[in-house]
């Protein structure tokens, strides 16, 4: 019994602190929505909430620092309450009531029980060191949904009334949405019990309302909304019934707001003026003298993007208080403002008593990688232990996904036996899956599940490769696996599936096709659905018939699958949806701005704040970078210093332990081979960018996967060694223990032996057309076997002729949107030879026909995409640069 006791007292000890445990020891990337209040002898107490990867988030919590120096030195922020299953702290209040105990209001949330309540907790001496605050407990709102943002106000008649946004049905997400009514708490008994009244209907995005006692009685209610301006109700009996709410005069692009009447009798409004569209700017302290009805132009406190949610009091001096946050997911600052109402009369420092943009607190951000840490050296430590998982058979191979289950990484990727690289044209490619076991690391079994012309028991595939295969786990015991059957210029492509049992390690005799929701209705997953939903949005670029594929990997977000979506060919994205059934995407928005870049293969994650981002691959430059707040409007893409030098290649956007993975590829060239340097930069909060890995190899580092399992971070990824495209094999392996640095001391680069003698730029099957491109010659024209041609970048070529004699050309043949240079042979005095044309490299467009002049030494060619250049009898060029 007696130690029973001791712990009940011990308990007693830790709840009724000031907080529960120090702040500094936790490492945070995020915070924001400040409250302030100050005491009779001067005491400034501040609080906001951080946690988790962002607001809102189930690791939220709320904290509380104070200064007894006039706000120039704050203690260490405290933690005053944490989550708990789940449950989130959030939006905290400071508020001394009239009898002088300082109220911590917090509110708690859990979209998983709905449970969403109002929290508290008092300390009955503020000024005491340390202030101790009671335990924490409900403030008791009937209903299943409520929670409130700003400070109670006292009433003419000693009532207390608490501002309250709250929902008369439960809420199984963060915020209720359109579920959300605007009310207020009154106490009649000074804060033991409270009622709500009011169920105020607003735009969806109404919240964190706020109540001032007018000098005729009335009581007005203002709330923030989404449509560009405050909406207002009143009250004429102290809050128990409300006039229906309307939109108000007064301007805001949907953020908190502050209002409180000033011991002058005028009102006070710090809100956002002279704003643009919905940006948080231009935070701004006004004065009304006729009780609301006008504002002055008011004195402007922080002109800067970002900033947000003042809250404040005003002394017995006179002086006026103002928190806000700035920058929450980059600087974090919490912020403090100071002036008196001559001030805000004036538009300027009238007083001189005006303080603006002092720090309470701004977020120290840890160095996500340690100091003098390797990037390519943590590449070369991961190279080697990687696992070739392509059948022996193999001749190319490219493009892999991947999913882990248990002890085993399922894998799957398009292949081909006959040659390496890869082309949508190649009839022979299919789609294969590769188990590995993870403990041993060692592969399986391959087993090939799609292959045109391939019969199951309700579908016989149509001749064509069967491309960019994509793989997700449907449940405990099925795998399901995607592909794109397509066969271009001849047929639209279709996205199929095919599911693979766990149990028996066994595909499923059927398959079936996926589907597209677009605006219009549900259709078969083919590109001519998905270019007619963009071009109703001001899609320009022509329709093609091939290409269309599931692209970046599945990504997992509040509980719902998404995924990028990509016709390459046509060069056009999108974000998905994926329905429940596994079987159809939804397409939410489009993003293929600007369309003069040629923008495909996107890779998209979630930025703390919720925002999407998507970075594109761009084959007329660099990586573009685009962002939506819904996941439907995009921003126009364009390029970020954080990727200088990106090349054409797939990359990634991936989340692991809290910490973002940016992968791409760059320009940068080992060997001369193209795609032999891949970056991985890693961010806390998707702003400030790191190098974690770097690989460089001859053998190329294109197009891989990430995906985290039981702790471990598992990659694939194409690689080769001979062919111009290193499209031969796919490799797995261990990237590295989540958010671990392996050891490099000791560990030395990889020296690669050295590339043998650059291939002769002759005509003839498989040899490299491009300096620039890992095309190589598919087919050709006899008469040209054997001859030498001027191997240049792909976008132009600018030649002299050296000696003279009969000159050859090709040029892509006429047809939609082929890179045909006809005109400008024609013009040069090229003349067509009559010959059928002939498949250089691959790809419909890429058709190329003959010409051929007799040309002079001395004389100057050039040409844009695409013209390559062959020399015949006694003719010699030279690439010049001009």
């Amino acid at each position: 019994m007696i130690l029973r006791q001791l712990c009940f007292l011990l308990f007693l000890v830790a709840t009724c602190a000031c907080a529960a445990e120090p702040f500094a020891e936790r490492r945070q990337t995020w915070q924001g929505i400040p409250g302030l209040e100050r005491t009779a002898k001067g005491r400034v107490f501040s609080s906001w909430f951080t946690g988790g990867p962002k607001e809102p988030s189930p690791e939220n919590i709320v904290l509380l620092c104070y200064s007894d120096d006039q706000a120039k030195t704050f203690t260490k922020p405290q933690v005053m309450a944490v989550p708990k299953n789940g449950t989130r702290c959030f939006d905290p209040t400071l508020w001394i009531d009239p009898k002088g105990r300082l109220w911590y209001v917090f509110n708690r949330g859990n979209k998983d029980t709905a449970v969403h309540d109002v929290h508290a907790r008092i300390c009955d001496d503020p000024d005491a060191t340390p202030p101790v605050f009671g335990a924490e407990f409900r403030v008791g709102y009937e209903g299943p949904y409520a929670f409130r943002m700003n400070k109670p106000t006292v009433l003419s008649t000693g009532e207390w009334i608490m501002p309250v946004t709250h929902a008369t049905e439960p809420v199984h997400d963060w915020f209720a949405g359109p579920k959300q009514l605007q009310g207020v708490g009154i106490s009649t008994d000074e804060g033991k019990t409270w009622k709500l009244h009011g169920a105020l209907k607003a735009p969806e995005w109404a919240l964190e309302c706020m109540i001032t006692e007018l000098k005729d009685g009335r009581l007005w209610l203002l709330t923030r909304t989404g449509g560009g301006f405050l909406w207002e109700s009143n009250s004429s009996d102290k809050g128990r019934t409300w006039t229906e709410a309307k939109v108000s005069t007064i301007p805001n692009p949907g953020s908190r707001f502050f209002i409180r009447r000033l011991a002058s009798g005028n009102l006070l409004l710090v809100n956002h003026h002279g704003f643009t569209g919905k940006t948080r700017s231009h935070l701004t302290a006004q004065i009304s003298t006729d009780d609301g009805q006008t504002w002055n132009e008011g004195l402007l406190l922080d002109e800067r993007k970002g900033v947000s949610y003042p809250d404040g009091v005003q002394d017995r001096e006179g002086l006026i208080w103002i928190t806000y946050d700035r920058d929450r997911q980059g600087e974090g600052e919490i912020l403090l403002a100071k002036f008196r109402e001559e001030d805000v009369l004036a538009g300027k420092n009238a007083s001189g008593a005006v303080s603006l943009k002092q720090t309470i607190s701004k977020l120290e951000k840890p160095q996500v990688v340690p100091a003098k840490w390797d990037p390519a050296l943590a590449g070369d430590i991961v190279m080697p232990r990687l696992l070739n998982t392509s059948a022996p058979r193999v001749k190319g191979a490219h493009d892999a996904e991947f999913v882990c289950v248990g002890e085993r990484a399922y894998i799957v990727t398009e292949a081909n036996d006959v040659r390496a690289g890869e082309s949508a044209g190649w009839p022979e490619i299919y789609a294969t899956l590769s188990i590995v076991n993870l403990k041993a690391l060692a592969l399986e079994k391959v087993i090939d599940f799609a292959r045109g012309e391939q019969r199951f028991e309700n579908e016989i595939l149509p001749v064509g490769a069967c491309f960019v295969p994509r793989i997700l786990q449907k449940d405990a015991s099925t795998l399901r696996c995607y592909f794109t059957s397509e066969d271009p210029g001849k047929r639209q492509s279709q996205m199929w599936y095919r599911d693979f049992d766990l149990k028996s390690g066994d595909f499923m005799p059927t398959i079936h096709k996926a589907k597209l929701k677009t605006a219009a209705g549900t259709f078969d997953f083919q590109p001519q659905y998905f270019h007619a939903d963009a071009a109703a949005q001001g899609f320009a670029k022509q329709a093609l018939d091939s290409s269309f594929f599931i692209f970046d990997s599945f990504k997992q977000f509040d509980g719902k699958t998404y995924v990028a979506l990509n016709n390459f060919s046509g060069k056009q994205n999108a974000l998905a949806r994926v329905d429940e059934d596994l079987e159809t995407f939804e397409v939410l928005g489009h993003y293929n701005e600007p369309q003069s870049e040629a923008l495909s293969e996107s890779a998209v994650n979630r930025l703390p704040d919720g925002t999407w981002m998507a970075i594109c691959r761009n084959d007329k430059g660099n990586y573009h970078f685009t962002t939506s707040t819904d996941g439907k409007t995009w921003s126009v893409g364009e390029p970020l210093p954080i990727v200088p030098n990106g090349a054409n290649s797939k990359p990634t956007f991936d989340m692991f332990g809290g910490v973002y993975y940016l992968g791409w590829q760059e320009s940068t060239r080992i060997q001369g081979v193209s795609r032999s340097v891949f970056n991985v930069d890693v961010s806390r909060d998707g702003k400030t960018w790191e190098r974690k890995y770097r690989f460089e190899t001859p053998q190329s580092f294109q197009y891989p996967t990430f995906h985290e399992h039981d702790g471990v971070i598992w990659l694939v990824v194409t690689q080769g060694d001979k062919d111009a495209s290193r499209k031969e094999r796919i490799m797995f392996g261990k990237l590295e223990d989540v958010g671990q640095f392996e050891p490099q001391a000791g560990k030395k680069r990889i020296v690669w032996p050295a590339p043998p003698p650059e291939e002769a730029a002759v005509m003839k099957v498989g040899v490299k057309l491009f300096t620039d491109r890992d095309y190589v010659i598919e087919a050709l024209f006899e008469q040209l076997n054997g001859l030498p041609f001027l191997r240049t970048g792909i976008e132009k070529v600018d030649a002299e002729v050296t000696k003279p004699g009969t000159l050859y050309a090709l040029t892509p043949s006429l047809r939609s949107q082929a890179a045909s240079q006809e005109a400008a042979l024609a013009s040069a005095g090229f003349t067509k030879v009559d010959a059928p044309e002939v498949q250089l490299f691959p790809g419909e467009i890429n058709r190329v026909s003959l010409y051929r002049k007799e040309v002079k030494a001395g004389e100057q060619l050039r040409f844009k995409k695409l013209v390559l250049l062959i020399s015949g009898t006694g003719a010699a060029l030279r690439e010049i640069h001009p």
